[in-house]
């Protein structure tokens, strides 16, 4: 293996943001983003109703939340890359389950499964390396890696809508299977380390014998015990739920609620919907090079600010005052989209920052346990006030108030107060 501590060479950390940009095109894009372009297959073959088929996304989604956890548990036991690697290779059965599909008890048993290893390949790993490998460049590390999922947000459902009307849904399942085993489950195996010092290196590709010896310490942080009991992981978790529940209403609804309420067209609608995902590739990029310069808690702040001028655009603009216009749609497009990327940078910085890195993983998943407990709250409820009322008012309202509440809560973090602990108890 070539020595990555010779001068001139480039830091073997970037060589793995590069690795896990591709990692997370494929796993977290295909994930989060692709699975509705079936719906309408799977409508079409088994005759399901919508409700069926949107309570095998919902469970995928709340495995996914409460696994967290134990990925990050089954990381600090052993290892980034045997977590990642074996969630990769059980991802590829569940590939292979979805091309065979032959009735609905299926489904939910696949996407349950299906949940539980995308969140071994796709966040709380990712974030985890990115917070070991660097410190002074953690945001811009961070920021670049998770453009793999903007990306792949945007273009395999375009890709994947292509496939199944060429050969078919079947066989674009088992394309997935292909692409993975021939391009993810390899960049895994060769680039994944979970720490500097497997390779012999520091964070950021620091030199030894440095005079900064906070940099060339080994990986500190609170005892999870402690940093559980502690006001500002309450905080975090509060906040991240908050906005799965404003973030998963929306996205779900925005479409059905430009075609239905506000009477745009459907291509209306999913260009405004694609366009805050391609902004969100801009906040990703921003809002990284901005976490090496600026508090964390500042910047979750404005990522708090920027989710809510979405649905309040909406909510006031085309629902209270009736506007028809659809180029109001910007002024939900634009902040919104910019606030997704923000909240997917600065919330595993601002972890790391509160709590150190010893135990990134574990507490990193504990925060994202908030993602089914949003999911659960914001897209069932946002249904039911439509089903109800005939209207989105309240469910945009909110959304609206859900990050608001959040930016408040954000303003009450002090990542200073625990990194004092565990820097003196690393001295002591």
């Amino acid at each position: 293996m070539p020595d990555w501590r010779e001068k001139g060479r480039v830091f073997y950390g970037w060589w793995l943001v590069a690795a896990l940009f591709f990692i997370l095109f494929n796993t977290a894009g295909s994930g989060f983003y692709v699975f509705p372009v079936f719906i309408e297959s799977f409508r079409h073959e088994f005759g399901w109703t919508m409700t069926q088929i949107s309570c095998g996304a919902a469970l995928w989604a709340i495995v996914m939340g409460f696994s967290n956890p134990i990925i990050g548990m089954l990381i600090a036991r052993f290892g980034a890359l045997k977590t990642m690697f074996v969630s990769a290779v059980l991802t590829s059965l569940t590939l292979l389950g979805l091309a065979g599909l032959q009735n609905l008890w299926m489904l939910y048993a696949i996407m349950a499964a299906s949940g539980f290893m995308s969140a071994g390949t796709t966040l709380v790993p990712a974030q985890t390396l990115i917070t070991n490998w660097f410190n002074r460049y953690r945001g811009r590390a961070m920021s670049l890696a998770m453009l793999g999922i903007g990306f792949g947000g945007w273009f395999l459902p375009i890709l994947n809508e292509y496939l199944i009307r060429q050969w078919g849904w079947r066989f674009t399942w088992f394309f997935a299977f292909i692409v993975l085993w021939v391009f993810v489950i390899p960049l895994i195996a060769v680039f994944v380390r979970t720490r500097p010092s497997d390779l012999g290196l520091l964070p950021d590709g620091e030199k030894t014998g440095g005079t900064n010896n906070r940099k060339n310490a080994p990986a500190s942080g609170l005892p999870v015990k402690r940093a559980v009991a502690s006001l500002g992981f309450y905080l975090l978790f509060f906040i991240f739920v908050l906005r799965i529940m404003g973030q998963s209403a929306v996205n779900f609804h925005f479409v059905p609620f430009a075609i239905q309420e506000a009477l745009f067209t459907p291509q209306q609608a999913v260009f405004f919907f694609g366009l805050a995902v391609g902004f969100s590739i801009a906040g990703r990029l921003l809002f990284g090079w901005l976490a090496d310069r600026y508090k964390p808690e500042l910047l979750n702040t404005l990522a708090a600010v920027l989710l809510a001028c979405g649905p309040a655009a909406v909510w006031f603009f085309i629902i209270r005052l009736g506007l028809r216009n659809v180029n109001l749609l910007w002024l939900y497009s634009v902040p919104y989209g910019f606030g997704i990327g923000a909240n997917a940078i600065v919330i595993p910085i601002l972890v790391s920052r509160c709590f150190g890195e010893l135990h990134f993983s574990k507490m990193m998943g504990l925060v994202m346990s908030g993602f089914a407990v949003g999911i659960i709250i914001g897209i069932p409820v946002a249904g039911k006030i439509f089903d109800t009322t005939g209207s989105y008012d309240l469910a945009f309202a909110g959304c609206t108030m859900a990050f608001a509440i959040s930016a408040v809560l954000a303003v009450l973090i002090r990542s200073d107060r625990y990194a004092i602990e565990f820097m003196m108890e690393e001295e002591t």
